[in-house]
């Protein structure tokens, strides 16, 4: 017969500890991960299956396997304990925001521009607000959203379906500059074509860190330039660095300009590639300081 009290007996950590073997599929390594030895991972696993009246698990002395019943449990727990963390973690957001406290996610190429002359102006105008800037790269940021591990993200052209309910508000408009050394020939010239820059050795962000590059490079192969990448790096300092001691050219957002790196000169393009930038939020009810945070970000 059903215990209808059965159900009650079972915890959270007892469900962590099955997702993790799950995971594993060896008691060794899973017993390791959660930094504990393997006989109280056993006794765990099997209350939870004593619980629940099923085997969880196929043991033989050369492997561990899922039952049906355990693959099962496995969906279901890892949107449990999913929906578990972030709820903690809203809650946590939500004591921040009482705190006058913000976690801002935030791309490299941001940090020069009006993004921090209006965060600026905000805490002046709110002196008891701090935040935090984190430096995550764009592929990270709507996880950490997800996560609440950051309120607000800062990012560059957003694509809106990559996830439904993340809302975003434009900070500024910006376009794409090409950076050459100081010697070059093209600095003769007052603009430059896509297709002057055929032959160049290009510089470019990260395609693993950015989803911004892959955009930039796509938009070069739709006007017909397939670009020549030497060096892939993860921030535009490092770019420039690269361009200052003549290892070729880099398309960047034009407020890096703002960086004055000796020996590189910024050019403008004959096509325009966007650089815009905006903020992310998570879609739901936003605390008050969130809201006025925002507001004060907003490209008039």
């Amino acid at each position: 017969m059903l215990d209808p009290q059965a159900n009650s007996r079972v915890r959270l950590r007892m469900l962590r500890y099955f997702q993790i073997l799950a995971d594993e599929l060896h008691f060794g390594r899973a017993a390791a991960k959660l930094n504990i030895s393997q006989p109280p991972l056993s006794v765990q696993i099997k209350e939870l299956e004593a619980i629940l009246g099923v085997e969880l698990f196929e043991r033989s002395s050369r492997k561990v396997a899922l039952t049906h019943a355990g693959k099962v449990l496995k969906t279901e727990v890892d949107r449990l304990l999913s929906a578990t963390e972030q709820s903690l973690n809203y809650v946590r957001q939500i004591g921040r925001s009482q705190k006058q406290h913000i976690n801002i996610g935030v791309i490299g190429s941001a940090m020069w521009g009006p993004l921090l002359t209006r965060m600026k102006a905000f805490r002046e105008a709110n002196p008891d607000v701090n935040w935090t800037l984190h430096e995550v790269g764009q592929q990270e940021q709507i996880e950490a959203l997800r996560a609440r591990t950051i309120d607000i993200a800062i990012n560059r052209n957003v694509i809106p379906h990559v996830e439904s309910r993340i809302r975003c508000q434009l900070i500024a408009r910006e376009a794409m500059r090409v950076a050459v050394h100081e010697n070059d020939p093209l600095c003769q010239r007052g603009t430059v074509s896509l297709k002057d820059l055929a032959d160049r050795a290009f510089i470019s962000l990260s395609f693993t860190h950015s989803d911004f590059a892959r955009q930039v490079y796509d938009h070069c192969l739709e006007r017909g330039v397939s670009p020549l990448i030497t060096h892939q790096v993860f921030e535009p300092q490092t770019a420039l660095a690269l361009v200052s001691t003549g290892n070729g050219v880099s398309l960047l957002p034009e407020s890096c300009a703002l960086i004055h790196w000796p020996g590189v000169v910024f050019l403008k393009l004959d096509e325009t590639i966007p650089a815009d930038l905006y903020a992310l939020w998570y879609d739901e009810p936003l605390p008050t300081l969130f809201t006025h945070f925002l507001q004060a970000l907003r490209d008039e």
